[in-house]
C-alpha cells in the first residue's frame, strides 16, 4: 500500500473525476504521518462516513490537497515544496482547516 507520502508527492497524477460523482478522496491511517498507509478513492468507492471499511480516516479531497500545495508555496514566494514539506502541509489542512504558516 502507498504511503501518505506517497500520494502527495503524486496528486498531479490523479485524476480530477467526472464532476457528477465524489471526486478523488485521500484517506489514510492515523495517526497521519509521512508513512501513513493511504490510499485515493473516488466515486462509489467513496464511504459514507470518514473511515473507509479497512480503517482509512478521511484525509482531504485531491483539489484541496492540490490547494494546500499551492498556497503553501504563494506564501513562501514560489518555492518548491519538497516532497516531505508538501505532504506536512496537507496533514496541517486536514487537521486545522487552515493552510500552514510559514515559521
Amino acid at each position: 500500500m502507498p504511503t501518505l507520502i506517497d500520494v502527495i508527492s503524486h496528486l498531479d497524477d490523479i485524476p480530477a473525476g467526472d464532476g457528477y460523482s465524489p471526486g478523488p478522496t485521500i484517506y489514510a491511517r492515523r495517526p497521519w504521518t509521512l508513512a501513513s498507509d493511504a490510499l485515493v478513492l473516488t466515486g462509489d468507492d467513496v464511504p459514507d462516513g470518514v473511515t473507509t471499511k479497512s480503517g482509512h480516516d478521511y484525509l482531504l479531497e485531491v483539489h484541496l490537497a492540490l490547494e494546500a500545495v499551492e498556497v503553501w508555496s504563494d506564501w513562501r514566494d514560489g518555492a518548491t515544496p519538497t516532497p516531505e514539506e508538501a505532504t506536512i502541509a496537507v496533514i496541517y489542512y486536514g487537521e486545522h482547516d487552515a493552510y500552514q504558516i510559514p515559521e
